[in-house]
């Protein structure tokens, strides 16, 4: 099997500078790096298609990126080309959004942190990770998830919200 091809991601990049300065500002704030690449292939994980992901990149992996900063860590968000030419715009600015929400940076609170590491870079976890059966069968059984669907249920009734098909729900 041929090797996965990457290529810049201009499209998602201009996406993520509007939410980042809309609702990630703490990116902003700690002046982190992030790249946008494309990727010619959609992986899968688990038995179903990731259509992108995003990724701390450090240590030798930073170091070989280079640019201005040397070896500081950063973030790649890379998508899968051939989801991204079908999804419609909304979704598109979903799905940047949501790997946004996994880049996330605030200030080393270690003793021994220097100016070079003044800030520390992790990738945030979903929510919520649970089975849709279990809710069927027990119900709202953790505060996560009935937060998680009480979110759901507050999505202000005029605003509609494009699905990957196109359609609107309301």
């Amino acid at each position: 099997m041929a090797s996965a091809q990457y290529s810049p991601a201009p499209e998602v990049k201009d996406i993520a500078e509007n939410l980042i300065e809309k609702y990630h500002g703490h990116l902003t704030d700690f002046s982190v790096k992030l790249e946008y690449v494309f990727v010619d292939k959609t992986p899968k994980r688990n038995g179903k298609e990731v259509w992108a992901t995003c990724r701390r990149i450090s240590s030798i992996n930073a170091f070989l990126a280079g640019g201005d900063n040397g070896s500081d860590p950063f973030f790649t968000i890379v998508v899968s080309e051939p989801v991204w030419d079908v999804l419609p715009p909304a979704v598109r600015v979903a799905l940047v959004d949501h790997e946004l929400c996994h880049a996330w940076a605030e200030a080393n609170q270690k003793e021994d942190a220097d100016e070079a590491d003044a800030v520390k870079l992790s990738l945030k976890s979903h929510d919520v990770e649970e089975f849709s059966c279990i809710i069927r069968r027990h119900g709202l059984w953790r505060e996560d998830v009935a937060d998680f669907v009480q979110a759901a249920l507050t999505v202000k009734e005029d605003e509609n919200v494009e699905t990957t098909t196109g359609e609107t729900v309301d």
